[in-house]
């Protein structure tokens, strides 16, 4: 019984181990994807900048273009979230970020 009841631990332990190892990779990937996504989020930005500069109507197109990606960004986040029960949001100082 004393055998059977250290197997079972060692085998949690490796267990837990093993969820470690899975967790690091996971937030690897996240990483790479948020890396990915701000390039391509520069990319937008620089562009919308320069199609800006061409005339005043464009300016709106532009404004718009944004405004949906960011309503879409964050309605998602909060939708999510809610589904979730876990605000993903709520630790993000939004003065640490000095948006404006």
């Amino acid at each position: 019984m004393v055998q059977l009841k250290k197997q079972y631990q060692i085998q949690m332990v490796r267990q837990y181990m093993n969820k470690g190892e899975k967790s690091m990779e996971d937030i690897r990937i996240l990483q790479e994807k948020v890396s990915g996504i701000k390039q391509e989020l520069r990319n937008a930005v620089d562009l919308s900048l320069e199609i800006r500069a061409q005339s005043s109507e464009s300016k709106e197109e532009v404004i718009k273009i944004w405004e949906i990606l960011l309503k879409d960004l964050f309605g998602y986040i909060k939708q999510r979230s809610k589904e979730a029960k876990d605000n993903l949001l709520s630790g993000v100082s939004w003065t640490r970020l000095k948006l404006f």
